[in-house]
């Protein structure tokens, strides 16, 4: 079945990509007898005078599909898209033609005055994001030039009462439909025709989406929406929902392949109720991926927002944040550390320090897909305790020779450097830097078990200390490990980011402490140049 096309939609690689990557297929053609998505942008045109941009409008017309009988199709839908995007934007226009259209659409169901709309969040303040959007549309008393000009008399003459009191916050209609917004656990015992959970990916266990998920459930042709961007470990809550939307999007598309695309008989078997819709970048892409940033930003092109602007924040962000902000993949979800997160935060020192004149030795390691190079470094402070330290990344491999030579040029004493020296990228360093001058401390065979195993030693004992650096803790709080023989060592490829700094960083501390430092000055400065052999 093809999927409507959105006019107005440009097909360029300037562009969003405005159907998502993953989403529950229409049990029918879309149209306007079909699905109210339809008049919720001509609302937007007309009324509002909002242009949507075409994935919000794609997002309707899914999202809004009816049964025959009128009533919505789904009763969940879950929302996944990158931040920045637009979101409040296009909640703020459903919320507001649910309020003053849809709630009169079926009073011998559902009378106005049993029509509620609820917003909620992990907090207050989250949950007002359309609300205030809705209110400057239809506030009968605005009180400033601007709050004047975004006022539409139409939706100001059906407003009866705009309740301002803090905690309190609401618009009833004289129909009497009303909307509300309240911190999700405080929505306990009310009952919804419509209910949005913003920011899903808050919530860090259970109480506030439990409370929220059942004042819908009374109500004929009820819709809970919960919209948000990509997770990450705490994120309990939406990872559930994603896990389920994901999941009957698999079993349509294996239904679809064994009984020729049968949409009557895959709703006779299976949850139709239930709508994913997630706008993401696809696994295993790079940071910098065009077509996973227009992927996951569908807003892109049609606003401020350029993918070369979007590309330009990945050295100005972790890479997680990146992935997770930006990109909408779900990074750190189900991950067990093998580095208790907590006993690394309990370690930072904001003024750890190698003093002047004490031994450090550096470690580089690079990712397993040779997009990022990290250089880390170790040595002891005044009080005898090893700091750690990330002090260069970026991507690629070709930058680090250059970068250590002119280190080396700035602190001649330091010339020693740990390397894994068989099975990964970093291999390629060996050489160059070894007919440089450097000493270089082969880390292989046993010695990669006992990096790791010493190193989270040293954390569970308190015996470290490290400076605030999210790029390092984020890579901490992900980082896995696989079996070597009898040995547990980290692992590049299944953690579920780059981990090359934390590597560096067990490398750089497991040479401190197990070599003199004495078996080798430099033979050469690096000034006299490092030759490069990469092939």
């Amino acid at each position: 079945m093809e999927d409507v096309v959105i006019e107005g939609e440009v097909l360029d690689g300037e562009h969003g990509i405005t159907r998502p990557r993953l989403f529950t297929p229409p049990l029918r053609p879309l149209t306007k007898e079909t699905s109210n998505g339809f008049a919720v942008i001509a609302f937007a045109a007309v009324i509002l005078k909002v242009t949507l941009f075409p994935w919000q409008c794609w997002l309707l017309i899914h999202a809004l599909e009816l049964n025959e009988d009128g009533s919505y199709r789904f009763r969940r839908v879950i929302v996944l898209v990158a931040r920045q995007n637009g979101k409040t934007t296009v909640m703020g226009v459903l919320i507001a033609w649910w309020l003053f259209i849809d709630s009169a659409a079926h009073p011998d169901r559902v009378p106005p005055v049993k029509f509620a709309v609820v917003g909620a969040a992990q907090t207050l303040d989250n949950a007002k994001g359309p609300y205030e959007t809705v209110k400057a549309w239809c506030n009968p008393e605005p009180a400033s030039d601007q709050e004047i000009e975004l006022a539409v008399p139409m939706l100001q003459k059906m407003v009866q009462r705009i309740n301002r009191t803090n905690g309190e916050e609401g618009i009833q209609t004289y129909s009497k439909a009303s909307y509300i917004v309240r911190a999700a656990l405080n929505i306990r015992s009310k009952s919804a025709a419509r209910a949005v959970f913003d920011e899903l990916r808050e919530q860090h266990n259970d109480d506030g989406w439990n409370a929220v998920s059942q004042i819908t459930k009374a109500v004929w042709s009820s819709q809970l929406w919960g919209i948000s961007n990509a997770g990450d470990h705490r994120s309990k809550v939406l990872k559930r929902q994603v896990d389920k939307g994901r999941a009957l999007i698999d079993d349509w598309h294996a239904w679809a392949a064994a009984h020729n695309g049968d949409m009557d008989g895959f709703a006779s078997t299976h949850d139709t109720t239930y709508g994913y819709f997630e706008w993401s970048a696809p696994d295993g892409c790079t940071c910098d991926d065009r077509d996973a940033i227009r992927q996951a930003n569908p807003s892109v092109g049609y606003g401020a927002m350029s993918v070369s602007g979007i590309a330009s924040d990945i050295d100005g962000m972790t890479e997680s944040a990146y992935r997770t902000e930006v990109l909408c993949q779900w990074v750190t979800a189900d991950v067990k550390p093998y580095v208790d997160p907590k006993r690394w935060k309990r370690l930072l020192d904001p003024d750890s320090a190698i003093p002047d004149g004490n031994r450090v030795v550096l470690s580089v390691d690079t990712s397993a897909d040779r997009q990022m190079t990290y250089i880390s470094a170790a040595g002891l402070r005044d009080d005898g305790l090893p700091h750690v330290e990330l002090i260069a990344r970026r991507t690629g491999m070709m930058w680090a020779l250059k970068y250590l030579e002119r280190l080396h040029d700035t602190w001649p004493d330091i010339h020693e450097i740990a390397i894994q020296s068989k099975g990964c990228a970093a291999v390629d360093y060996v050489d160059p830097l070894t007919e440089a001058g450097w000493t270089v401390h082969p880390i292989e065979g046993f010695k990669l078990g006992a990096c790791t195993g010493r190193f989270n030693d040293h954390i569970r004992d308190g015996r470290l200390r490290h400076l605030d650096q999210p790029a390092l803790d984020q890579q901490v709080d992900i980082a896995v490990t696989k079996r070597l023989g009898e040995l547990e060592v980290f692992d590049r490829v299944k953690s579920a980011m780059h981990i090359s700094a934390l590597i560096a960083c067990a490398q750089a501390l497991y040479a401190l402490e197990t070599t003199t430092g004495d078996e080798g000055k430099p033979k050469l400065k690096p000034s006299t140049g490092i030759r490069c052999t990469f092939t």
